[in-house]
């Protein structure tokens, strides 16, 4: 999986905790522990989506301009990991059609068959995501196990 997705999340909620100061990319890579070109990158995604504004020059930076509970984790996953994602790396067999090289059918079927099932499994994981907000993570991020409680109960 790419790090788009914890990018986003992990920004947002940066940003969110220090409302209503601007936060430059330099201090988000810093707490992401990743370089400020890739945060600058998954930023400009997010601010012409409409979740956060940004400037640039000495008083410039980052702020979020959403509430937590208006963003959708689901949405947010959409946006960052597309869902048509290749599936090719976690592959095996014969992915170009040509003759297989066994004497069963499987090195020739099986690249269709595990994309199947990855594009089946990927739905069920949207899913899964769309029921939550990023308050809900937020809530889970100072109180452990609140996702496993949540669905639990």
């Amino acid at each position: 999986m790419r790090l788009d997705f914890s990018v986003a999340v992990h920004s947002l909620l940066y940003l969110d905790e220090n409302r209503p100061r601007k936060i430059a990319s330099r201090e988000l890579a810093t707490s992401l522990q990743l370089n400020a070109v890739m945060i600058r990158n998954i930023l400009s995604v997010l601010h012409k989506q409409g979740y956060i504004e940004g400037s640039v020059g000495k008083n410039g930076g980052y702020q979020l301009i959403r509430s937590l509970d208006e963003i959708n984790v689901g949405e947010l996953y959409d946006l960052t990991i597309p869902p048509t994602i290749s599936y090719a790396r976690f592959i095996t067999g014969d992915s170009k059609g040509t003759k297989a090289t066994d004497t069963t059918d499987i090195s020739a079927n099986i690249s269709q068959t595990l994309t199947d099932l990855f594009t089946l499994a990927d739905e069920d994981y949207r899913k899964f995501y769309h029921q939550f907000t990023m308050t809900d993570l937020k809530q889970d991020l100072h109180a452990h196990g609140y996702f496993r409680r949540l669905i639990n109960d």
